[in-house]
């Protein structure tokens, strides 16, 4: 009888390693297919991280392009009792040589005529070339007594700078303005 319980008790042990090592596979094959599928996702990522990092200049955060479009509504969104008084708030946007060519270009005095001038659009491109430079192609509307007289484009090149940990435009060109052609 004993001899039946200790050969009952060796078959449950052999089953239950049987089962264990059965079991034990399945696991071992489930983590090595999820560490397949896992290897592949950090490959992909490593390929598009290194993808992203290959572009030089892209490193710029949408509180940049967000500063860059203000300063721009700042200098073109003007009116009579704005005309001058905008380049005391666009200090805050640009370096004084920047603000003073600024300046330079606009009369020392508001116009007598009514006239308003305002941004309609305002898109920034990144130059992927140079680090934080921007192509900036503004739309305005350029208004004489009431009545619209020049609907156009403009384009500049800006570069942002980081002063004291605000952001500030270094460099300003005006590339060149555009004039829409209907049926062209």
């Amino acid at each position: 009888m004993k001899q039946w319980i200790v050969v009952g008790v060796f078959v449950f042990i052999v089953l239950v390693l049987t089962g264990s090592i059965f079991a034990l596979s399945n696991d071992k094959k489930a983590l090595k297919e999820t560490i397949e599928r896992k290897n592949g996702e950090l490959e992909a990522l490593t390929l598009k991280n290194e993808e992203l990092s290959a572009v030089t200049g892209l490193q710029v955060t949408g509180e940049e392009v967000a500063f860059v479009e203000k300063a721009f509504r700042v200098y073109l969104n003007y009116d009579n009792d704005s005309y001058v008084t905008r380049f005391n708030e666009l200090s805050s946007f640009v370096e004084l040589d920047v603000l003073n060519k600024l300046k330079g270009a606009s009369s020392l005095s508001p116009p007598v005529v009514a006239m308003k001038n305002e941004v309609e659009d305002v898109q920034i491109y990144l130059n992927p070339k140079e680090p934080h430079t921007f192509l900036v192609y503004t739309t305005t509307n350029y208004f004489l007594d009431g009545a619209l007289v020049n609907h156009g484009s403009q384009l500049y090149e800006v570069q942002v700078l980081k002063e004291q940990e605000q952001f500030i435009l270094g460099e300003f060109k005006v590339i060149g303005n555009m004039t829409e052609v209907d049926g062209v």
